[in-house]
């Protein structure tokens, strides 16, 4: 009776580790790089796994108060822009956009942004004409872009989305890892 057990047994241990289950599902696709000539290497394109980019901005009459990138993300993903507000004790602040200032006399200028799978805006408006706001309200404006997969909202869905500081922790992004976009 025993040899029959270990006779069991064995098959068993034999036998289990060559079960499978159901093929999971296909990943996303990565980002392309640039193709290069025949026979050389193009430039490998952005990895948007936990990116945040970073570029300066400038709001101008000339840009109608608006700057576009191209940034394709599939439909589920989403983007977040932060703007720098401040430095406080060489420690950046960084607000989330869509973001309001009330200025004197009534002027309110908000900093705002829309985004598809193709391309991201950044913008400027305001109750007032803009090309008369000062220039510490249109130039050298630095933003960051970042880009969240569908997936990890579903995972952080009580993540403070407004707290820089916060997204780019949970993403496991450092100082280290932004994208300067020139």
């Amino acid at each position: 009776m025993k040899k029959i057990v270990y006779l069991i047994a064995l098959v068993t241990i034999a036998v289990l580790p060559a079960c499978e289950g159901p093929e999971g599902p296909q990943g996303p696709p990565g980002v392309d790089g640039v193709d290069g000539e025949d026979g050389v290497d193009g430039v490998d394109g952005i990895s948007l796994i936990n990116l945040v980019a970073e570029t300066e901005v400038d709001f101008t009459e000339e840009n109608s108060f608006s700057n576009s990138f191209g940034f394709e993300i599939a439909d589920s993903d989403n983007l977040l822009v932060f703007m720098l507000w401040n430095v406080i004790d060489d420690k950046p602040l960084w607000r989330p956009l869509p973001n309001t200032v009330f200025l004197e006399d009534g002027i309110t200028l908000m900093y705002n942004y829309q985004y598809t799978a193709d391309f991201i805006n950044v913008y400027m408006t305001g109750n007032t004409d803009l090309t008369t706001v000062s220039d510490d309200w249109t130039l050298n404006h630095f933003i960051r872009i970042v880009y969240l997969p569908g997936e990890f909202l579903q995972e952080n869905a009580k993540l403070d989305l407004n707290d820089y500081e916060a997204v780019t922790a949970a993403l496991g992004v450092s100082e280290s890892d932004v994208v300067i976009i020139d």
